[in-house]
């Protein structure tokens, strides 16, 4: 069995084929100057399946639902649009 892999985000999903490609990056802290916000370093992809990512699709939004629930995650305010 292998160890996790950590990741703080997904840098972007591409298909190819019959194949999409997630791929994931980590935060690495500027060492030249600290005082700049951190930058995403390429940490690994996953590839699988169009459907499996269909799969994984359907099941995110019961996910979230359950994070809220438990207060796990708190739901962003989006800033009202304001008209012109």
């Amino acid at each position: 069995m292998s160890s996790p892999t950590y990741a703080d985000g997904v840098t972007d999903i591409s298909i190819v084929g019959a194949t999409a490609r997630i791929r994931f990056h980590v935060l690495e802290a500027d060492v030249v100057n600290p005082k700049n916000p951190p930058r995403p370093v390429h940490a690994f992809t996953v590839a699988m399946p169009v459907e499996s990512l269909a799969q994984l699709s359907e099941s995110l939004p019961r996910l979230v639902q359950q994070l809220l629930d438990s207060g796990r995650l708190k739901r962003r305010e989006t800033p009202a649009a304001t008209a012109n």
